[in-house]
């Protein structure tokens, strides 16, 4: 049967999708919500699952980019890897964790790419989580556990999120690798897999050699843009060992992303298209799988 049949069409259907998977499996699984005045509907905004040992020196994470269009696409995916027996992972050193989000409120504009999302809206989302985030360990300490400041703190409360995310699913792990799943104009059905920058690699080496996104050591490895959501998440694990790249699906070309505007152009209603995105996506985390290192006490 199909895989395609994972690939939702709403928010809602995805997330449903996405829990009755990891239901089946009996997976663990944290939610987590904004605040009401930021969205009223009492349904999570992030949901994050694992695969593996809860204590596993060694993470992969997968993140749902930032819009909804390509969260609806990255949210078949990761409900195809429960359901298609890839998250059955044979290291006992390797946990899968996978932050499942569509359009999550607060973090991307909630909506689809097209005009209705301002410029302005998303920077002060990254602008003011971010730097947040990048104190987060001192803040961590300061609270040593204390309750959480309410929405009228001083932490913005979408880098309170990303950092619960981080001591609940990270603190344990020696390295941790992230692929952010993106689609956008390009080749219509095929991957592009780029590596990103972070603290711990900023010259994007390793997250070259470990995903495999340069032949030619002497060429400069091409640079990933992560979503916000991702952005933030890297910031937050910014004492980590960490290796990030983006898988991005192409969909249309640029001209015809340009004169649709707005609308599903990022996510072709189409059985071959997802199936293909899904088949790259699956060669793609298991090649990572196999290339991540033995961890120091595995």
């Amino acid at each position: 049967m199909s895989v395609s049949r994972y690939f939702a069409s709403d928010r809602l259907n995805a997330r449903a999708q996405f829990i009755a998977a990891c239901n089946a499996l009996n997976l663990d699984f944290s939610s987590y919500y904004a605040p009401r005045d930021i969205d009223d509907s009492g349904e999570p905004i992030i949901d994050v699952a694992r695969v593996g040992p809860h204590k596993a020196p060694i993470v992969l994470t997968l993140t749902n980019g930032s819009w909804v269009d390509e969260g609806l696409c990255a949210s078949g995916i990761q409900t195809a890897l429960l359901r298609e027996g890839l998250g059955r992972i044979g290291r006992n050193d390797i946990a899968l964790v996978l932050v499942h989000a569509v359009g999550p409120a607060g973090l991307s504009g909630l909506g689809n790419r097209g005009p209705a999302i301002s410029d302005t809206s998303i920077r002060e989302w990254s602008n003011h989580a971010l730097a947040a985030a990048e104190n987060r360990f001192a803040s961590y300490v300061q609270e040593t556990h204390a309750p959480k400041q309410d929405s009228g703190g001083s932490i913005p409360w979408q880098a309170r999120v990303l950092c619960q995310i981080a001591d609940t699913y990270f603190a344990k792990a020696q390295s941790i690798s992230l692929i952010d799943l993106r689609t956008g104009p390009g080749y219509y059905g095929e991957a592009d897999l780029l590596a990103c920058r972070t603290h711990s690699d900023p010259a994007m080496e390793r997250a070259a050699r470990l995903f495999g996104t340069t032949e030619d050591p002497s060429t400069p490895t091409p640079h990933g843009t992560p979503g916000d959501l991702a952005h933030g998440l890297i910031t937050a694990l910014e004492r980590s060992d960490l290796t990030a790249a983006v898988l991005e699906f192409g969909t249309y070309s640029m001209r015809s992303v340009l004169s649709a505007g707005s609308g599903g152009v990022f996510y072709p209603d189409n059985t071959d298209w997802r199936e293909q995105a899904w088949a790259s996506a699956q060669g793609v985390i298991q090649h990572v799988l196999l290339s991540l290192p033995k961890s120091r006490q595995g």
